[in-house]
C-alpha cells in the first residue's frame, strides 16, 4: 500500500481575458414577428392581472417563461430592465417547469415597477417593426447577425443598436410571460411558506393584509418565511397568491424503527474519556443512565413548555444515535472503521417533533455557542418530499451555517416509513441540504436498504453524497437504547460511522473539512462509480464508504493519491507543472480520477439557482499549446468552445460543490501522449451567478488519483520530481499524525 501524499502547489491567478462579443443569435434560434406579438400579449395579460387586483405592494411579480435551462449570459438583459439597473437585480426566485426531468426548463421571476413592463412592451412593438421592415418576418442566425450597420437601427429609435439586438435575443430565449402562482399544496394542516422580497418587511406585509400578528410564526433571521395553519395560508393565497414563493412541511420528527431487543446487556466497562476529539449531536434527547454517559455531555435544549410537559419524552433515538458515535465498533465489531471513541455533546432539542421554525432558531444559537465543534450530527428530517423547486428551509439554514462557521453538517438520507411503498420516495428535509455530507442506508451487501428514499436534489445535484451500513428490517445493527442494547435500523444510524470518519479525518489528522469530505466522496466513487454505481446514484450517492479508515489514507502500491488545498480568489487558479512520472517510451502509462469540494455561499430565494458560485475543475495532460487536455473532455470556459447549460450540468456538474471526474479504467488502457517537456496541470475556474459578486476568497480540496496501468508503483519518483519543483510533499503517516494530535492535546501543569 502506498501512503496518501499532500502538496502544496505553487498556483497562480488568472483573469478573465475572453472578450465579449456582440449580442448575435445563437445557431438554430429565431425569432419572428408572431412570437414578438405572443410576447406583447403575454406582458397585456400580467399588467391586466394587477389592474385588477388590489395592490398591496409597490410592484409586480412576474415570471418570465424560458424555453429551456438558460445559463446566467442568456437571461433577459434588455427586457424588464429597470432604468440604471441590472435586470439581474430584479430576480427574486427561479423554478423549473413542470415536465420531466431532463426536459424541464427554467422559470425566473423578476419583482419589477409598472411603468418597466409598459416600456418592455413598446420597446417590443418597435423590434416587431424591425423584423418586419428588415427581416421579412424572422429574424435567424443568417440575417439578423450580419446587420451590423448603425443607419438601419437608427430609424427605430428611441431604441438604440444594442439595445434593439439585445431584445432580440431576449426573445429568442423566452416562451412567455405569467403571473406566478402555487400549483399543489401539501396536504397537511400547517406549512412553511416563504414570500418573494418587496420592500416591505415581512411583518409590515401581514399587517398589511390585516393578519394579527399572533396568527403566525416567523424567523426575524430570514424575514421571508413563516409558519401558518392551513386557514391563514388559504387567505393569504386568497389575497396575494402572486407574492407566495415557496410552500412546504413545518415539522420535523423522527419516525423510530421497530426495535428488537437483543437480551438483556450485562455490564459494559468502558475507560474514561481522554483528549478524544468531540462531535456535536442535534437529536432527541439522551438518557443520562446508559454506561458510556461519562463520554457524554448532556444538555437540554427544549423551551420551559416541552422540559414541563407532562408527555413521554422519548430518549430512545437520540440515545441509540450518541451510542454509535462513542462506541458502536464495540457493539458492532464487523464495522470496526479503527477510529477509537468519540466525545459527544447532545444537544436534546424535542423529545417528539419540532416546528422547523423552532428547530432552525435552536440549530443556529447551539452551532454558534460551540466554536470547538467541527462535526455535526443530524439525524431528523421530515416525512414529506423536497420540493424539486426550491431546497427547503432548514436545509438553506445548515447551508449557511457551513460557510459562516467552517463547520460540516452529517444528515441521514430519512426513511420510507410508509406501511404500503407506492413507487419511490424522495428524500425529505434537511437531507436537501447542498454543503452537508448526507448519507443513505445499504444491507451488509452494499445494496439499498428496503427503506432507502432517493435524490437528486433540485432535479440536479447529487444527493446523497455517500452510503453507509444502517441496517435493513431483516439485518439490523446494535445500538444502545435507555433499555441496553438493542437492533435497530435506519438512515439515523448509518450518519453516526460517517460522522466519526469525518470527525477522525478533520480533528485527529488535522484536515481541512474540504479535504475531509473529497477523501471520503472520493474513496467511496473509486473506480467503480462510472460503470457500476451511477447507475443507482440517486440511492446511493457517489458510493459506499470503506469501514476501514485507513481504506481512506492510503491506497494500492500501484497509485499515486495526492491531495491539494487551495484558494479560488480569481477567475482562475491554476498549476500547469505538475510532474507526473514516464514510462520507458516516454508516455504516461496512468488512467486518472480527481475529486473537488468547495463550500458556496448559497441562496434560497433564487430557487433552483442556488449556489452563488461554481468552481470548475480541469486536470490532465498539458499539450504542446500549453491547454489541459481535461481527463473528461472539459472545454467549458476555453475560448471560442461552446456547451449549453444541460449539458454542462449533466457532464460536468456545473454549479454543484462537488466535482467527481473519472477516466474509466478498462480492461486495455493505453499510454497518454506526452508534448516534450510539458506536464500535467490543474486549473480551478470560478464563475459567479448574481450581479453582485462575493469577490470573497473561496477554499477547495482536491484529491488526485493516478493508477499505473501496469501496476508499477511510481510513487518515490513522483515525490522526487514534485521536491525538486520546490513543492512542500507530505506522506501522510497515520501514527504520526494521531501522535501529533494527542500531543497537542496534553495539558501543561505549570508550578
Amino acid at each position: 500500500m502506498n501512503p496518501i501524499l499532500q502538496i502544496k502547489l505553487n498556483f497562480s491567478n488568472e483573469e478573465n481575458n475572453q472578450k465579449i462579443g456582440g449580442k448575435k443569435l445563437r445557431p438554430n434560434a429565431s425569432v419572428s414577428a408572431e412570437k414578438v406579438d405572443a410576447l406583447i400579449d403575454s406582458l397585456k395579460g400580467v399588467l391586466d392581472y394587477y389592474r385588477n387586483t388590489k395592490k398591496i405592494v409597490d410592484k409586480l411579480v412576474v415570471d418570465v417563461n424560458y424555453n429551456d435551462l438558460v445559463p446566467k449570459s442568456r437571461r433577459i438583459h434588455d427586457l424588464l430592465k429597470e432604468s440604471g439597473k441590472s435586470v439581474d437585480d430584479a430576480v427574486v426566485g427561479a423554478r423549473f417547469s413542470d415536465a420531466l426531468p431532463g426536459k424541464e426548463k427554467h422559470i425566473i421571476t423578476y419583482y419589477v415597477d409598472e411603468e418597466t413592463v409598459n416600456r418592455s412592451i413598446q420597446d417590443l412593438r418597435v423590434v416587431k417593426r424591425f423584423i418586419n421592415h428588415e427581416l421579412g418576418g424572422t429574424a435567424n442566425c443568417e440575417n439578423f447577425n450580419n446587420i451590423t450597420d448603425r443607419t438601419v437601427y437608427e430609424r427605430y429609435q428611441p431604441l438604440t443598436m444594442s439595445k434593439l439586438r439585445g431584445i432580440v435575443v431576449d426573445c429568442s430565449t423566452v416562451d412567455s410571460f405569467s403571473v406566478p402562482h402555487i400549483s399543489s399544496v401539501p396536504d397537511r394542516d400547517f406549512f412553511l411558506i416563504t414570500l418573494y422580497r418587496t420592500e416591505l418587511k415581512l411583518s409590515e406585509l401581514l399587517s398589511k393584509l390585516g393578519v394579527d400578528r399572533y396568527r403566525y410564526v416567523y424567523d426575524p433571521h430570514s424575514d421571508d418565511t413563516l409558519s401558518v395553519s392551513r386557514d391563514l395560508f388559504e387567505r393569504l393565497n386568497e389575497k396575494v397568491p402572486y407574492l407566495i414563493s415557496m410552500i412546504s412541511t413545518d415539522f420535523s420528527q423522527v419516525k423510530p424503527s421497530d426495535i428488537l431487543n437483543i437480551k438483556p446487556t450485562a455490564s459494559v466497562e468502558i475507560p474514561d474519556p481522554q483528549n478524544e476529539p468531540i462531535i456535536g449531536v442535534i437529536d432527541m434527547l439522551f438518557d443520562d443512565g446508559v454506561y458510556f454517559s461519562s463520554w457524554v455531555e448532556n444538555i437540554d435544549c427544549r423551551d420551559d413548555f416541552e422540559k414541563n410537559s407532562k408527555q413521554d419524552q422519548n430518549r430512545d433515538h437520540g440515545t441509540e444515535v450518541t451510542s454509535i458515535i462513542v462506541d458502536g465498533p464495540r457493539m458492532n465489531p464487523w464495522l470496526d472503521d479503527r477510529c477509537g471513541r468519540f466525545r459527544v455533546r447532545h444537544f436534546g432539542v424535542c423529545s417528539d417533533r419540532i416546528s422547523t421554525i423552532r428547530l432552525v432558531r435552536k440549530i443556529r444559537e447551539i452551532v454558534q455557542n460551540n466554536r470547538d465543534i467541527h462535526v455535526w450530527n443530524l439525524s431528523l428530517g421530515t416525512e414529506d418530499e423536497t420540493s424539486k423547486n426550491f431546497i427547503s428551509y432548514d436545509a438553506a439554514a445548515l447551508d449557511e451555517l457551513q460557510v459562516q462557521y467552517n463547520v460540516v453538517f452529517v444528515i441521514s438520507g430519512t426513511n420510507d416509513n410508509r406501511s404500503i411503498p407506492h413507487g419511490e420516495l424522495k428524500v425529505g428535509s434537511p437531507a436537501d441540504s447542498l454543503n452537508s455530507v448526507v448519507v443513505n442506508s445499504v444491507r451488509r451487501d452494499g445494496r439499498p436498504a428496503s427503506y432507502s428514499r432517493k435524490g437528486n436534489v433540485l432535479n440536479f445535484f447529487n444527493k446523497p453524497d455517500v452510503s453507509y451500513y444502517g441496517g435493513d428490517y431483516n439485518e439490523r445493527i446494535v445500538a444502545y437504547s435507555p433499555r441496553g442494547e438493542e437492533e435497530a435500523y435506519g438512515t439515523s444510524f448509518a450518519a453516526p460511522w460517517i460522522s466519526r470518519k469525518l470527525c477522525y479525518l478533520i480533528d485527529v489528522m488535522g484536515f481541512p473539512r474540504e479535504i475531509a469530505k473529497a477523501l471520503l466522496i472520493d474513496s467511496a466513487a473509486g473506480w467503480e462509480f462510472k460503470r457500476t454505481t451511477y447507475q443507482k446514484k440517486d440511492f446511493l450517492g457517489y458510493g459506499v464508504a470503506p469501514i476501514d479508515i485507513n481504506r481512506i489514507l492510503s491506497t494500492e502500491s500501484g497509485e499515486i493519491r495526492f491531495m491539494v488545498y487551495g484558494t479560488s480568489q480569481s477567475y482562475r487558479t491554476s498549476n500547469y507543472a505538475i510532474p507526473v512520472p514516464r514510462d520507458e517510451g516516454d508516455k504516461y502509462p496512468y488512467v486518472a480520477r480527481a475529486t473537488l469540494c468547495y463550500f458556496p455561499e448559497c441562496c434560497r430565494r433564487q430557487g433552483v439557482d442556488y449556489t452563488n458560485r461554481e468552481l470548475s475543475l480541469k486536470f490532465g495532460v498539458v499539450d504542446d499549446k500549453g491547454k489541459i487536455k481535461d481527463i473528461v473532455g472539459n472545454k467549458q470556459h476555453e475560448e471560442g468552445a461552446y456547451i449549453d447549460e444541460r449539458t454542462s450540468r449533466n457532464s460536468f456538474r456545473k454549479w454543484d460543490n462537488t466535482k467527481f471526474i473519472s477516466a474509466t479504467l478498462k480492461r486495455i488502457n493505453r499510454p497518454k501522449k506526452t508534448y516534450g517537456e510539458r506536464l500535467w496541470g490543474m486549473t480551478i475556474t470560478s464563475n459567479e451567478r448574481l450581479a453582485d459578486r462575493t469577490k470573497k476568497p473561496l477554499n477547495f480540496g482536491a484529491v488526485i488519483t493516478l493508477k499505473e496501468i501496469k501496476g508499477v508503483n511510481r510513487i518515490d519518483a513522483f515525490i522526487k520530481a514534485c521536491q525538486l519543483r520546490g513543492y512542500i510533499v507530505n506522506r501522510i503517516e497515520v501514527d504520526n499524525r494521531i501522535e501529533l494530535f494527542n500531543s497537542t492535546r496534553q495539558e501543561m501543569l505549570f508550578e
